[in-house]
């Protein structure tokens, strides 16, 4: 009797020992469960993976803004087994898109090898071409609509409906997502558009940049008239549907500044849906 009371106890104890433990953010001094539970989960798992960190006094400096090259490097730790330079990989691209030369990452930029490993020439609305090579501005920081255009937001199972008129019914309800409509009989105003600089020439900085959605109106069919209008629709409507990037009270909030907090949230919540659709080992060893 007391060997088969030891046996269960043993068989307890280690099923107690086995059972997932929640989440809990590590014990920096400036998250406070108060005002930054929503971001607990998230902040653990990148910590505990090596996204993230924290600094060396105990803070982890959650409201700190994030640029463009920290959120690289985020990306690249993450998702650790997309390496599109890799001949011997899994999404292995040639060389046409390979950037050799970035005109503002030199090789001793702290974040030079994450950036030249994963960016490519088809990352649109994140490098851009001048004379001199193409440019990213590394330290520029990232507002929610430079946060979709860095983000592999494709990474994500499609929609549930892909056409024109389905993603428009989406991204119409948020209100300060600029759309000019107009019908096939009067293409001069959104002609004028086409100008604006979303062909982004000169090199020019456009990372943040928010350009209206041109949509063309046929009866109750619609259709984006654009690459730009169609790329910015999709992402925006996909990341609002799998629930990566949400609107508040009907605005999805481009222009606001992105902090580390929101960075590592959204990276969680992009990884966690990818994990659900059964296909994020592809891309992440985490």
């Amino acid at each position: 009797m007391k060997r088969f009371i030891l046996l269960l106890a043993l068989i307890l104890g280690l099923t107690t020992f086995q059972q997932p433990v929640a989440l809990a953010a590590p014990a920096f001094k400036d998250v406070d469960p108060k005002q930054y539970g929503w971001a607990m989960d998230a902040i653990s798992f990148m910590v505990d993976n090596g996204v993230v960190s924290g600094y060396p006094d105990g803070s982890f400096q959650p409201g700190r803004w994030v640029d463009k090259a920290e959120m690289t490097v985020m990306i690249y730790r993450l998702f650790d087994r997309y390496r599109p330079f890799d001949p011997n990989g899994y999404f292995y691209v040639s060389d046409y898109y390979h950037i050799t030369h970035f005109a503002d990452v030199p090789k001793n930029h702290w974040a030079y090898q994450e950036i030249s490993s994963i960016v490519t020439r088809n990352w649109r609305n994140v490098v851009f071409p001048s004379p001199d090579g193409y440019t990213f501005y590394p330290d520029s920081k990232l507002n929610r609509i430079g946060t979709v255009n860095v983000l592999p937001v494709l990474w994500l199972e499609a929609l549930d409906e892909t056409d024109d008129t389905s993603i428009f019914e989406i991204t119409s309800t948020l209100r300060d997502i600029p759309v000019i409509i107009t019908s096939d009989r009067d293409l001069s105003s959104i002609d004028d558009f086409l100008s604006d600089g979303r062909s982004y020439e000169d090199g020019k900085n456009q990372t943040n940049t928010l350009f209206p959605l041109l949509v063309l109106k046929k009866g109750d069919e619609h259709r984006f008239y654009d690459i730009y209008s169609g790329e910015t629709a999709y992402k925006i409507a996909l990341l609002q549907q799998k629930g990566v990037m949400t609107a508040w009270n009907g605005e999805f909030e481009p222009n606001e500044m992105l902090t580390r907090a929101e960075a590592v949230t959204i990276l969680y919540r992009m990884y966690k849906s990818m994990k659900e659709s059964g296909y994020v080992d592809l891309y992440s060893s985490k």
